[in-house]
């Protein structure tokens, strides 16, 4: 059996914009998934015992159904009701509030490790509670957690191929799309599991550079 890689290379441009868009909801879903979990985790450490009950709510929820299924619900669902959203937003909105329950868990952890003590310092110190949640329980919290959300960021951009089952134009759709037209299978799909692995990488070596220069305490 022999590799042939050239009936791949006029479809080059499409891979490129599949990991464009791949990469785009990755970083977008990241970002506002953790704004929204940080939120999620805060509720359900909540002493109001409703607002604790929903933040625990949205986190079971979204942890313990498909991610696939939720993309469903939002594109073929919503559609069917007559509120018709587009595939990218689709799949940014099903991410991003998949996303946000795993990273809620992730700095429910982190909140953990802070010892109570940081908590009554800060409270001789003469500061109110906003203030000590600022400047003395989300640092340590972050800087614990910051492992476990670079595992979530990888994840996410591994997870985003399931965005292809709604049509979106991402790296796997792409992959999809170019090996139906090149019965190229095993090179294609070589192509594209080095263009994950690759980026992986990449994220994991930023990581760890981010890390060294924020967290040098």
């Amino acid at each position: 059996m022999n590799l042939v890689f050239h009936d791949i290379i006029p479809f080059f441009p499409l891979l490129v914009s599949g990991l464009l868009t791949s990469l785009y909801i990755t970083v977008i879903c990241m970002l506002a998934g953790t704004l929204i979990g940080l939120f999620v985790a805060l509720s359900k450490a909540s002493k109001n015992v409703l607002i604790s009950f929903l933040g625990n709510s949205y986190i079971e929820v979204f942890r313990n159904t498909p991610l696939i299924i939720q993309l469903y619900i939002i594109f073929f669902g919503l559609g069917q009701l007559g509120i018709d959203i587009n595939p990218l937003w689709s799949a940014v909105i099903g991410i991003t509030m998949n996303n946000a329950a795993y990273t809620a868990e992730i700095f429910r952890a982190g909140f953990s490790s802070v010892p109570k003590g940081l908590n009554e310092a800060g409270s001789a110190l003469g500061m109110n509670s906003s203030q000590i949640f600022r400047h003395v329980i989300l640092p340590p919290a972050v800087r614990t957690a910051f492992p476990a959300l670079t595992n979530q960021l990888i994840l996410l951009f591994l997870f985003s191929s399931v965005a292809s089952v709604i049509s979106l134009e991402e790296l796997t759709y792409q992959v999809m799309n170019i090996e139906t037209q090149t019965s190229r299978t095993l090179e294609i799909t070589l192509i594209a599991t080095l263009l994950y692995y690759g980026c992986s990488s990449v994220f994991v070596y930023l990581s760890n550079l981010l890390s060294k220069k924020v967290f040098k305490w």
